[in-house]
């Protein structure tokens, strides 16, 4: 606007219209923008092919490692000698690098279906020993063998007994093994025994290999945990990441009832606007079940503010505090106390067990007959720091532990002089990860753009009233340029008078 060239109205209009233009938007940055912002910023939040979130989440969002520690039995040799018990130290971390790109996806709005192919890389400078450390641990296939024969009719029970004695004896049964990290973790070995079970074929005995490993084969394979489908969000954002089947079933199986239904969140998408007074659920395919995580405490994390999420005595309750989790006991098994999983519909009947590393938070009897465990609730519990306007996690780490049972019985000669029955942990594995920078800035940035809107709306308010009441002084004041001051009245009737005058 050329001042020089515009007349005192002209400048009036051009004032008085951009200062009420301006304080029209600021009054709704002020007042309408957040919430307009915050419906854009939740419509780019469901999942589709070409969808803002899609890149976020078909491959990890996070940089995620699985720690795994093992617990190396350091006197075998006293199996059966009383006054000795049992005694494990932990070994590790042995730390890899966690990455998940999602495969084979069928969408089918509002839901997708998708397989999960995990690669694990081991990094040495986050570990605590090499992979060739040496590992011993109880001869676990023997274990199950002695043990699973009580988990048979009677029909089968005295023949399976004489079986697997049998089998212990000409296949090199034993109390322990002894193998690498290396070999216990993904690589694997050969184990007669296992061998032996999966010549049989046996629908009661359902041995896959002869080649054992906690993750064998599972390195860079896609169909190891099943597909997943999840809800995407579309038309119902309180659903987003819900997981509605796995294995193409909405029930495990596993356990019986509510406690057998698939549901929680995979870990990697979580519907936005969380309610604090309900728990977030886990879904671990491993386990065949979901674990809760309950709401503990507000945390900020670079200029994030989330809700902290831990792990309790109801996450593994077997009905003990809430009757709502006594179907995770397994039918004519004994149900293990608070904080204990029985583990084995996952694994073939096996006497194998799930709770948090170092029976934390868990019955004092499962330490009672070793020696060597720990339980630290700093070291030892789960949980995940999320950001609740959008469900973003920020950090997690999720931890869980493994643990076989030994017991005495005259049946098998390997195990009739077990001096104490004890649980013997195998290992825990460790997920941990944080948010990465990038993607926490892209976070801040989306909870601040209504704060954003309303401070440059407040501006605005600012700039518009100062625009009108300038303009308004100028006008009383005749003040603008080339504007030309009316004469004063007295000087007009004077010389008024001096013309009528002459």
């Amino acid at each position: 606007m050329c001042c020089n060239c515009c007349s005192g109205r002209a400048q009036k209009i051009w004032v008085f219209t951009l200062g009420s233009l301006t304080l029209v938007l600021g009054i709704f940055l002020v007042a309408g923008w957040p919430s307009l912002s915050r419906r854009w910023i939740l419509e780019m939040l469901p999942l589709a092919p070409d969808s803002f979130m899609y890149k976020r989440w078909v491959a990890t969002p996070m940089q995620l490692y699985s720690s795994f520690y093992l617990f190396n039995w350091t006197n075998p040799e006293d199996l059966n000698t009383e006054g000795v018990k049992p005694n494990f130290e932990q070994l590790g971390p042995y730390t890899f690098s966690d990455y998940k790109v999602k495969e084979d996806l069928e969408w089918e709005q509002p839901k997708v279906t998708y397989y999960g192919r995990r690669t694990w890389h081991f990094v040495p400078d986050k570990s605590n020993g090499s992979l060739e450390d040496v590992v011993v641990t109880p001869d676990f296939p023997a274990v199950v063998s002695a043990i699973q024969h009580s988990f048979f009719s009677r029909k089968y029970r005295r023949v399976m007994r004489k079986v697997m004695n049998f089998a212990l004896n000409r296949e090199g049964g034993s109390t322990f093994i002894r193998q690498t990290a290396r070999e216990w973790l993904f690589e694997g070995y050969y184990n007669e025994l296992l061998d032996f079970v999966e010549q049989l074929h046996s629908p009661l005995l359902p041995v896959p290999s002869g080649n054992f490993g906690w993750f064998y084969e599972r390195n860079q394979s896609k169909t190891a945990e099943g597909n997943f489908t999840i809800h995407t969000g579309r038309g119902d954002l309180s659903r987003m990441g819900d997981l509605l089947l796995w294995k193409g079933q909405n029930h495990t199986g596993y356990y019986s009832g509510e406690c057998g239904k698939v549901n929680g969140s995979t870990g990697e998408l979580w519907s936005p606007d969380r309610q604090w007074d309900r728990p977030t659920s886990i879904f671990m395919p491993d386990a065949g079940r979901f674990l809760n995580l309950y709401p503990k405490e507000n945390v900020t994390i670079d200029g994030i503010d989330a809700w902290r999420y831990v792990s309790t005595e109801l996450t593994l309750d077997n009905g003990q505090l809430s009757a709502d989790t006594k179907c995770f006991c397994v039918g004519k098994r004994e149900c293990p106390l608070n904080g204990v999983l029985d583990f084995s519909p996952a694994t073939y009947n096996g006497p194998f067990y799930m709770s948090h590393p170092h029976f934390h938070m868990t019955d004092g009897i499962y330490r009672e007959n070793t020696t060597g465990l720990q339980p630290n609730a700093l070291e030892h519990s789960m949980y995940v720091i999320m950001e609740p306007t959008l469900g973003a996690p920020v950090k997690l780490r999720g931890q869980l532990m493994i643990s076989v049972r030994v017991v005495r019985d005259e049946a098998i000669d390997f195990f009739k002089d077990v001096a104490y029955d004890h649980y013997a942990p195998l290992f825990s594995l460790v997920l941990h990860g944080e948010m990465d920078d990038n993607l926490k800035s892209l976070v801040r940035l989306a909870l601040n753009v209504p704060r954003i809107g309303q401070y440059t709306g407040i501006a605005l308010l600012l700039i518009g009233l100062t625009m009108v009441a300038v303009g308004v002084y100028l006008t009383r004041t005749h003040k603008w340029h080339n504007e030309q001051k009316p004469a004063p009245i007295d000087k007009v009737k004077v010389e008024d008078k001096n013309v009528n005058t002459t």
